[in-house]
């Protein structure tokens, strides 16, 4: 674990906590990697600050409210389908107010996300945090703070899911919104799976019990996009088509 780098300059030590380090690189990546897809990459460049920074407060949103803190933005952790959640919110709005279509917008932010929280699990990683349930498996690894038991690297296992399924939607194709879609069901179903070796200790239990919010949301997040189909093309005959995004 590295969890911060320190520099000496004179009587000076300067400590940069690498979760946060990797945070910026994480919003930086993501915004380039956004506006490279888009169909409309001047819309997506002004609207990607507002995604980032709607992003990180609702990340530190929601952790405030599971674990507690003083509420500034800038202390405790980050809970991650609370940055998603609003992060999602914030496209829909800007896709309204610049007038491009909600699903153009979102075919180009939801890979964009998900680079961006895989390098972001990689911040989580190094700082000792998020860890999975101890493991005989042999790539279990050690995080001293929590003891000597080989625990799962669930960091890794997250960032490996968010990057490869980056990489697979670079193959999908379809009507705007069918990048989107199978990117939100991929990661809820596979971040859902994921919280089954989470550390029971560090779960945030909801519906008595039965999931983690994590699990929950990410569950909700897939159903949702199953449900919303994406957009078609209006037809000749003016027959109003099903539901779009």
């Amino acid at each position: 674990m590295l969890p911060a780098l320190r520099f000496v300059v004179g009587d000076t030590q300067w400590v940069l906590s690498t979760h946060a380090l990797l945070v910026v690189v994480a919003v930086f990546v993501g915004t380039v990697h956004a506006v490279r897809r888009a169909r409309e990459p001047l819309v997506v460049a002004a609207c990607a600050p507002w995604v980032a920074a709607a992003g990180i407060a609702g990340s530190r949103a929601l952790f405030a409210v599971l674990r507690g803190g003083d509420g500034t933005l800038w202390s405790g952790g980050l809970t991650s389908m609370g940055g998603i959640a609003a992060g999602l919110a914030v496209v829909v709005v800007a896709a309204r107010v610049a007038r491009v279509r909600t699903a153009t917008l979102l075919d180009a932010f939801v890979p964009a996300g998900l680079l961006a929280l895989g390098i972001g699990r990689l911040g989580c990683f190094l700082g000792g945090c998020c860890y999975g349930a101890p493991t005989s498996l042999p790539w279990g690894l050690v995080f001293p703070e929590v003891g000597g038991a080989p625990r799962h690297p669930l960091q890794l296992y997250s960032a490996l899911l968010d990057v490869g399924l980056v990489a697979l939607l670079g193959r999908v194709s379809g009507p705007p919104g069918a990048v989107a879609r199978a990117g939100c069901v991929g990661f809820g179903l596979g971040r859902a799976a994921l919280e089954l070796m989470r550390d029971p200790g560090t779960r945030d239990l909801v519906g008595g019990g039965m999931l983690t919010v994590a699990q929950a949301g990410a569950l909700g997040l897939a159903a949702v996009a199953l449900v919303v189909k994406p957009a078609r093309r209006s037809n000749p005959l003016g027959l109003r088509n099903r539901i779009e995004v």
